[in-house]
């Protein structure tokens, strides 16, 4: 008997160490793929990726995020940090990218190592997340902006909970370093973007999960129980004082204590106002028609002695909507009119437009009190438009396009030539990209610019793993809805057998269940958010916004489907 138990823990062993050498070849084969891939840049993009780097150039030089307007603070300062620490630490930006998102789908394997203990299946799990196509897409990875970001920190986060949920009877000592990565991997999520939102109900989830079981196990309320409570707070602890490091950070340079003006200032309440007002006629998208400017304008002074601005900046940005003739501008474009219409009336601090904005948010509400304006339901955020039963059926249709648009891998672009831009006036904005990633980027081959010396034998240099990507890529549009297909039937099977065996008292497989549904439940979250968004607001079935849902519903759909292949397989063996 003992020699036949270390027959079996050598070949545990052997299988182990074979699977790391997998994981560490298959990590370097990727990383290698990538290593001299072109950036790509958006020179033009003053209030996304060329806020990102000037910010990043801010923090560098000791000046926190820089002398303020109206569009510093309305981002989160997650990214440029990490554009900073990339230039300080003479490191590439493409190669970070690409490393932090490998390492997150080791730290993913490892957390659902404990449940599944198939190294073949293992493999696979590893193989389709690593290479997933949103990790090269030209919008994701090589752009230089906050959303190359979101997929890793996304993997990192459903790992450590899975990871903390399936170690839960372990001692505290073994789930410190879970609670390590997740608080630091949660913080620099939540403040990457403004819509973070989404993780929330993951993260309820989890936790309550996490506590009931580990009660169910102590069966009475004791020292244990209430030092893994304590150590599962850690992470949203955390996340808390980085924010309040934040909000500091902002009241030092600026005058007030904000994390970021569109979820923790006046500006949130003055759009909530804005937005509980009911409009006089009802416009697809449209929850602030002119007409309402009007009526708003002869009931706030604040608002009237802003509102031929606003007007102004509502024509400008109207003609980017779905309906750019009909003079109205669409929801998601409405916050960018407001604030460009604060600052420009003479609010150019944030400490004036806070209170510009304290004003506009008092005055209209107590236009609504007073019944000079008639009130209407609002969304629970201030950047979300007014709900109206209308969008019911549209959101059903947006929800199945937002999915379709995921699990086809639609809009995926894979590129090492497309120049970062044809305008020789935004060259130099492109330089300046190029040095703060320790990247290169491609210029126009026409261009009578220095930087062309060199680029032909470069683009060649990066074609052969072009090409191998482009073919990866091409398999996973191929399987990409059958996966997704196989992962729900995979998942309504073990629902239906969770079902029975709950009944009958049986509780083996719940473990399995929960955190598949977790892993469901966001990525669910994530799409019916943007689905809602697309109907309500502006055009947002992009990769930008869905970038995080790919790992996760490859995640979802393999391990449904593993954990039907392992019922079969014991059926079959009984």
């Amino acid at each position: 008997m003992k020699s036949n138990r270390v027959i079996e823990k050598i070949k545990t062993n052997k299988n182990l160490i074979c699977i790391i050498l997998i994981i560490i070849t298959l990590s370097i084969i990727k990383q290698l793929l990538l290593c001299n891939y072109p950036i790509m840049v958006y020179a033009g993009a003053k209030s996304d990726d060329v806020l990102m780097v000037e910010l990043a150039e801010n923090i560098l030089s000791g000046n926190w995020l820089g002398e303020y307007n109206y569009n510093t603070l309305m981002k989160g300062p997650v990214f440029p940090m990490i554009l900073a620490l990339i230039k300080h630490m003479n490191w590439s930006y493409i190669n970070f990218v690409t490393l932090l998102y490998t390492i997150s789908c080791i730290i993913f394997i490892i957390a659902i190592r404990k449940k599944i203990k198939n190294n073949i299946w293992l493999t696979i799990i590893f193989s389709l997340l690593l290479f997933n196509p949103i990790m090269y897409e030209k919008e994701v990875l090589q752009r230089v902006y906050r959303n190359s970001l979101i997929p890793s920190f996304s993997i990192l986060i459903i790992a450590c909970y899975i990871g903390i949920y399936l170690r839960r009877n372990e001692k505290i000592r073994y789930l410190l370093p879970w609670m390590v990565i997740l608080a630091i991997s949660l913080s620099a999520f939540y403040y990457t973007r403004e819509d973070s939102m989404w993780i929330v109900p993951f993260i309820i989830f989890m936790t309550i999960s996490t506590i009931v079981a580990i009660a169910i196990k102590e069966k009475k309320i004791n020292l244990n129980l209430i030092s893994k409570i304590i150590v599962l707070l850690i992470p949203l602890i955390t996340l808390s004082l980085f924010g309040n490091w934040i909000a500091n950070q902002n009241l030092k340079y600026y005058g007030v204590k904000t994390k970021n003006v569109l979820t923790d200032s006046n500006f949130s309440n003055a759009m909530k106002a804005i937005y509980s007002v009911r409009p006089m006629k009802y416009i697809d998208a449209v929850s602030v028609p002119m007409e309402k400017i009007d009526r708003m304008a002869g009931a706030s002074l604040s608002f009237n002695a802003i509102a031929p601005k606003f007007k102004e900046y509502s024509y400008n940005y109207g003609m980017l909507d779905r309906n750019p003739n009909d003079g109205e501008i669409e929801d998601g474009w409405i916050l960018w009119a407001l604030r460009s219409a604060v600052y420009d009336s003479g609010c150019n601090t944030l400490k004036k437009e806070d209170e510009a904005y304290k004003k506009i948010s008092d005055e209209l509400n107590q236009a609504i009190k007073n019944g000079l304006l008639e009130k209407q339901i609002t969304m629970p955020s201030a950047m979300m438009s007014p709900f109206r039963t209308s969008y019911i059926p549209k959101i059903i249709k947006s929800f199945i396009k937002t999915v379709l648009f995921v699990t086809s891998y639609d809009g995926i672009k894979i590129t090492n030539t497309d120049p970062s831009e044809t305008d020789p006036k935004y060259f130099e904005t492109v330089r300046k990209f190029e040095e703060i990633t320790n990247d290169r980027a491609i210029y126009p081959p026409n261009s009578n610019v220095k930087e062309l010396e060199g680029q032909e034998e470069y683009i060649k240099s990066t074609t052969f793993s072009t090409n191998i990507l482009k073919v990866i890529e091409k398999i996973y549009c191929f399987t990409g809805i059958p996966l997704a297909l196989l992962g729900i039937i995979s998942y309504l099977i073990i629902t239906i057998i969770n079902i029975k065996n709950i009944i009958k008292k049986n509780y083996d497989d719940l473990e399995n269940w929960i955190f598949i549904s977790g892993i469901l439940g966001a990525t669910f979250t994530l799409m019916i958010g943007i689905a809602y968004n697309h109907v309500a607001t502006a055009y947002s079935i992009i990769l930008l916004y869905l970038c995080g849902a790919y790992p996760l519903y490859v995640a979802f759909s393999i391990i449904s489907i593993y954990n039907i292949f392992e019922k079969s397989k014991l059926k079959n063996n009984n």
